[in-house]
């Protein structure tokens, strides 16, 4: 996955890259929830140390180094641009949240599969 510019259209980004996704679960859904399950999961785990990071006034770019790669792996292209952002940006609530509903948004994207 190439990784967009720190000043691209993040928005305008796919919630999940689903050649990408396919390319290493040939398809098999069942292995692509257990997949978004983990990451959702991890992604949380990595949210949380950001927004302590936030209210400690310390850098988080280790976790949104983190978060950026667990997204460019699942191929959440648009967690993945918002986390490589933060990894340069100082700390703010405002990126925090939007890292949250982008998270938000993988999630609902494979809940909408199951149905």
């Amino acid at each position: 996955m190439s990784e967009p510019a720190l000043d691209d259209d993040i928005d305008g980004l796919v919630v999940i890259d689903e050649a990408h996704l396919a390319s290493f679960t040939e398809g098999d859904l069942t292995l692509e929830d257990e997949l978004a399950e983990l990451f959702v999961a991890t992604a949380r785990g990595y949210l949380k140390r950001m927004r302590e990071a936030v209210e400690e006034e310390r850098s988080w770019s280790a976790e949104a180094h983190a978060l950026k790669g667990a997204g460019a792996n699942l191929g959440a292209k648009r967690v993945a641009a918002l986390a490589r952002r933060a990894e340069f940006m100082p700390p703010s609530d405002d990126q925090v949240e939007a890292l949250n509903e982008a998270i938000d948004d993988v999630k609902a994207f494979f809940a909408k599969r199951q149905l």
